[in-house]
């Protein structure tokens, strides 16, 4: 979808600033709703998913940061950027960590939200465009193989170029050159942290793997462990509700007391 015709949904418990945003991006193209709390804006995803939401981390009924780690759960490929204060800036700054898209301080420009909103969409649309080029060219490249490969037995059959690419952990498949991951055969939805979470602990099966190492795989610059941990815990609790039984007893992404994680279960 182009960027100028996006669903937007603006969540703001003040109705001047939820008027004068839609407003905003109303006329730039974007069709805009509006919820005034974080149960309306949740029954407003639910009867149609955004393509991106303005979240105000300041709501009467409910704090914007789980309102978005609930909506980063359901409708990942849903963008959101953060409205804020200047008094809760380190609640921004953690919600961008938590893969808020961007945020924006209060009160904003008009020339600015569309700016931001504008970069947010095109760039959310970039990388969703470079994915379907991989697969296709992944397949393409795949149909040659098979297409060259001398018939052989099945026992005997040589690795396929599929198996430099594939990452198996027991019932988890973790395909690189599809971005696309499988739990006993079944398709799991994952953000792109999320696939690079899933791909470390999938190279090492039933090692830990510390959460400086993990956080590093799709951010630079953390060292500190404790920092990491903050970082990656609710990645894992997601992951943990797409892939677990019983998230609250995890089988397979297990904690490792003052280290990590590790993908454990069957081998």
């Amino acid at each position: 979808m182009a960027p100028a015709h996006a669903q937007i949904l603006v969540v703001d418990d003040e109705t001047v600033v939820r008027r004068v945003l839609g407003d905003a991006l109303a006329q730039t193209g974007y069709r805009v709703r509006t919820a005034a709390s974080g149960e309306e804006a949740l029954a407003a995803m639910a009867a149609l998913p955004a393509d991106l939401v303005l979240l105000d981390l300041q709501l009467g009924d409910s704090n914007g940061v789980d309102v978005m780690q609930i909506m980063r759960s359901r409708w990942p490929q849903t963008q959101i950027i953060i409205l804020t204060a200047h008094g809760s800036m380190g609640s921004a700054i953690a919600a961008v960590r938590h893969e808020a898209a961007d945020y924006l301080l209060k009160p904003i420009g008009v020339d600015a939200l569309r700016q931001r909103v504008g970069e947010v969409l095109t760039r959310h649309r970039a990388s969703r465009e470079r994915q379907t080029l991989i697969r296709t060219m992944y397949q393409q490249l795949q149909s040659l193989v098979e297409e060259d490969a001398p018939e052989a037995s099945p026992a005997e059959a040589p690795p396929t170029h599929r198996d430099a690419l594939t990452l198996v952990a027991g019932p988890l498949v973790v395909d690189s050159g599809r971005y696309a991951v499988h739990m006993r055969g079944q398709p799991i939805e994952v953000t792109p942290t999320e696939f690079a979470i899933l791909q470390i602990l999938a190279r090492n099966p039933d090692s830990a793997v510390s959460c400086v190492q993990i956080v590093q795989t799709f951010q630079a610059g953390v060292e500190s462990e404790d920092e990491a941990r903050q970082i990656v815990r609710p990645h894992i609790v997601r992951l943990r509700r797409k892939i677990e039984a019983d998230p609250t007893h995890p089988h397979y992404i297990q904690s490792v007391r003052g280290i990590g994680y590790r993908w454990g279960g069957e081998a």
